[in-house]
């Protein structure tokens, strides 16, 4: 039952947000894999629990690393982008230190989901981005299975911290394509989940899926 009147309430609240145009999680999104600056995200990690995040580095190396191994012959792979969905109104409702205890959540799901995974960062402030290399579009379907068990683990967790979803694009590409344009594809898909009501999982395979 409180987890039922939680979500009603984000429900209700995001409705507020986007008739009075607040929302701004798609130009969050757009913004992603566009500028040349360090990653912002990993740069304030007080008040984070800054171990959990030990598994995350910098976009720069993060880049470097997807176009290294798509050009040294690592010629598929799969750019994975999930982003908390309502970060902001949890943050309001429960406070910043309950806001970056399910960031600790969620990175700890993820990695523990995606095992594959040869390393992740953190884009902004409610943003991970994560890089499986080896894989092809065969891995679509068992890939969006991943995701909806992300989304069930977090909307039941353990202990006081309250419910909440990821919404996830993925782009699979080879060595014809950089990390840039994986990860513009990548928030594509994911732009498409938020508007289609968040929680959910979209892939983009490069043919206009």
């Amino acid at each position: 039952m409180r987890k039922q009147v939680i979500q009603g309430f984000h429900s209700f609240k995001g409705k507020i947000y986007r008739v009075f145009g607040q929302d701004g999680e798609r130009e969050q999104q757009e913004e992603l894999f566009r500028t040349e600056e360090a990653d912002a995200g990993n740069q304030d990690m007080h008040g984070t629990g800054q171990d959990r995040f030990g598994k995350l580095i910098e976009r720069r190396d993060f880049e470097r690393i997807v176009d290294e191994e798509l050009r040294a012959g690592h010629s598929q792979g799969c750019l994975l982008v999930g982003n908390v969905d309502r970060f902001r109104e949890v943050c309001e409702i429960y406070g910043q230190d309950t806001g970056n205890a399910v960031l600790r959540r969620v990175v700890d799901v993820l990695l523990k989901s995606f095992a594959e995974s040869a390393c992740m960062i953190r884009q902004g402030r409610d943003t991970f981005a994560m890089w499986l290399p080896g894989v092809s579009i065969a891995h679509a379907e068992p890939f969006c299975r991943k995701a909806g068990e992300v989304n069930d683990v977090l909307l039941h967790p353990a202990g006081e911290l309250p419910p909440v979803t990821l919404s996830i694009g993925m782009a699979f590409g080879d060595s014809a394509e950089d990390c840039r344009e994986l990860g513009k594809r990548a928030i594509k898909a994911l732009n498409h989940v938020k508007e289609s009501g968040r929680c959910g999982c979209e892939i983009d395979d490069g043919h206009g899926r």
